[in-house]
């Protein structure tokens, strides 16, 4: 280990770039998963189903039990 303390510094700067490189690109992509616009302009459709779906629950939830079954 015939290093010299200026390459090991170097190194050590190196490896603490690639670090940071890989925490600001995680924390990217978790604020863009997070992000329900960002959602939205992947999956339209499975947002239009979501709310189609949502409110055929709550209005079967909230229509009188006996007029259900007629």
């Amino acid at each position: 280990m015939g290093e010299k303390p200026d390459e090991i510094e170097r190194e050590i700067e190196a490896a603490r770039q690639r670090a940071s490189a890989g925490v600001n690109q995680l924390e990217y992509r978790i604020k863009r998963s997070l992000d329900w616009r960002a959602q939205f302009e992947r999956r339209p459709w499975m947002f239009v189903g979501t709310a189609f779906g949502l409110a055929f629950l709550l209005g079967w939830m909230f229509t009188p039990s006996r007029q259900r079954f007629d």
